[in-house]
């Protein structure tokens, strides 16, 4: 396999999650292979990735919050191995840390679990990750697999699903939380296109993910992936890319509240539902960037990415970003 049939094998992904604002981390999507090109049976690759992520202002229904930030460090290893000439295994595991950090001179409403308005429901887990020092564990890790269901002329279709089950039991009541602590079963498609002797090269994904209902609400969610990118050399591909999250049910923060007009914040969430409100927001987001692939030879690629968010509803909109990987591939039969 060439390099630009090995670039567009380790496309997607693994990177997706991150790319979505939804780490691998907060619980999204992991790795799947994606779009496997001209692939025999016994190729496999192994990556490691950085990652950097920065969050700013949080958009919700009554208006916008912009008294804290995050930032979020990601180690990401990841690999896949070609079972056949059609199907592929793949899996992800990564650690990440995480860190609050308030704007404001009162504090910028740290989550704590200790404080003064748990009366009726008291939360069961009592560390407090919102301190101003970065946090972090193993996050969740994720396994699938990929099936090559076409690849007739330059369009090739890869149906994926994989399971994702954290690993660590890292708190998720915070807003240094690494991830929402649920398990996540993503089914989807990806689909590559590279036109008849032209250097460009388009993908796309797109997926819905099951998850594990935290008190028994629905918080599954679509992601979706699109990127278009061209070969300015035979071993360097420039691409732009957009990628978005849609949580079709969950919660608002006015579902969080009985009457408007009499409610005070604190006091009047220490119930069972706001312990778990990061898991059942209904978060949305939208995120625009650009990346590139460099081949250093056959065996081994250099990629990276930079990207910022455009719309954000229930969420954090994403400052920047930035990753950066190494990929090892290994030749099948």
């Amino acid at each position: 396999m060439n390099s630009r049939g090995k670039a567009l094998r380790g496309f997607a992904p693994v990177s997706w999650a991150i790319l979505l604002g939804v780490p691998v981390l907060l619980g999204g999507l992991s790795a799947n292979p994606a779009l496997a090109q001209s692939q025999t049976k016994g190729d496999a690759s192994i990556r490691l990735e950085l990652q950097h992520i920065s969050t700013g202002t949080f958009e919700f229904d009554i208006g916008e919050a912009d008294y804290w930030t995050t930032d979020t460090q990601v180690v990401l290893i990841s690999g896949d191995y070609a079972i056949s000439d059609r199907m592929t295994v793949f899996g992800a595991l990564p650690y990440v840390r995480k860190r609050f950090t308030s704007l404001v001179d009162w504090g910028g409403d740290p989550h704590n679990p200790n404080d003064f308005y748990w009366v009726d429901f008291v939360p069961p887990d009592k560390r407090f990750w919102d301190d101003g020092e970065y946090h972090g564990d193993f996050q969740d890790f994720s396994i699938g697999v990929s099936y090559v269901l076409t690849e007739e002329g330059p369009l090739t279709v890869t149906p994926f699903m994989s399971y994702g089950v954290p690993v660590s039991n890292y708190p998720f009541f915070a807003k240094a939380a690494i991830g929402k602590n649920l398990w996540t079963l993503p089914v989807g498609v990806s689909l590559s296109y590279v036109p008849y002797f032209s250097d460009w090269h388009f993908a796309g994904s797109i997926a819905y993910v099951f998850s594990e209902k935290p008190i028994n609400v629905n918080v599954d969610y679509s992601v979706l992936h699109l990127s278009a990118g061209y070969w300015f050399k035979p071993n360097l591909s420039i691409n732009a890319f957009l990628a978005g999250k849609y949580t079709w049910q969950g919660y608002e923060f006015l579902d969080f509240v009985d009457d408007l007009a009499t409610f005070v914040y604190p006091d009047d969430v220490g119930t069972e539902a706001w312990w778990h409100h990061d898991r059942l927001f209904a978060a949305r987001h939208l995120n625009i960037g650009v990346g590139f692939d460099y081949f250093l030879n056959e065996n081994y690629k250099v990629s990276g990415s930079g990207y910022t968010g455009i719309w954000a509803e229930t969420t954090n909109v994403i400052d920047s970003a930035f990753t950066l990987g190494v990929t090892r591939y290994f030749g099948g039969e």
